[in-house]
């Protein structure tokens, strides 16, 4: 089930032999692929029990890739949309099982596939940009998530609190934590350097944050001089496999 603003060509498509599953889900057969996918090829069977939950906010929530009965709990919760940070819907099993059970429960559901956010890159400024103004009108209380729950959602997290709860960058930024498996010497702490690179600027926080991403924010220049440590970026990649 393809969304209306899916990008299929240009920078942000993603090439056909990762597109593992794209519905419609209208049978048992589709729906069997779908679950397969979630649970096999997404490993999402390690995520059964773990969910990497947590309240941010009094109308924020963030976790890892949800559940079809993670939704309902959503709902039972209050909650009124979803925001999905992966980059690859809705090209997986689990994006159109959680999609599904969202608009079942009239919540909203919503992606960043429009402008993609990635754990190993510094956002562009104006994604950082584009979703601040999403998050400021998407209906409360919110649930982001990404895959693992770990990188991606603590980035948006951290915007999300800086944006609509008025929270400083030095307090916001720690979403970006051990506590949810992000790692900051592997090559997902470019996230991390974001955040310190305006602290950098403006140690005493008077200037806006989305002003100093708006006029200077330099993103390709961060990416140039961060530096991962090997170790912690192969535990990163192959054995907690975030994205």
């Amino acid at each position: 089930m393809p969304e209306a603003n899916s990008p299929e060509t240009g920078k942000y498509a993603l090439p056909p032999q990762l597109r593992r599953f794209e519905g419609p889900l209208v049978d048992w057969r589709t729906r069997s692929a779908a679950w397969f996918d979630l649970l096999v090829r997404d490993f999402g069977v390690v995520r059964l029990l773990w969910k990497n939950r947590r309240q941010y906010g009094p109308m924020g929530w963030r976790s890892n890739q949800p559940m079809p009965w993670d939704i309902a709990w959503a709902a039972r919760h209050g909650i009124r949309s979803i925001l999905n940070l992966r980059h690859d819907a809705p090209n997986h099993g689990g994006y159109a099982l959680a999609r599904e059970k969202a608009e079942a429960l009239g919540i909203a559901y919503e992606t960043l596939i429009d402008v993609p956010v990635f754990s190993r890159m510094a956002p562009p400024g104006e994604h950082l940009l584009a979703i601040a103004e999403r998050l400021r009108r998407l209906p409360r209380p919110l649930l982001v998530h990404c895959k693992s729950g770990a990188d991606r959602a603590g980035l948006i997290a951290a915007l999300d609190r800086i944006v609509t709860q008025g929270a400083s960058v030095r307090a916001a930024k720690e979403e970006l934590s051990l506590r949810h498996l992000h790692i900051r010497s592997s090559r997902a702490g470019i996230l991390d350097a974001v955040f310190e690179a305006y602290l950098a600027a403006c140690p005493d926080e008077a200037r806006p944050f989305l002003d100093w991403v708006r006029d200077d924010y330099d993103a390709e220049a961060l990416m140039a001089g961060f530096k991962a440590k090997g170790l912690a970026d192969f535990v990163d990649r192959f054995v907690l496999r975030h994205e």
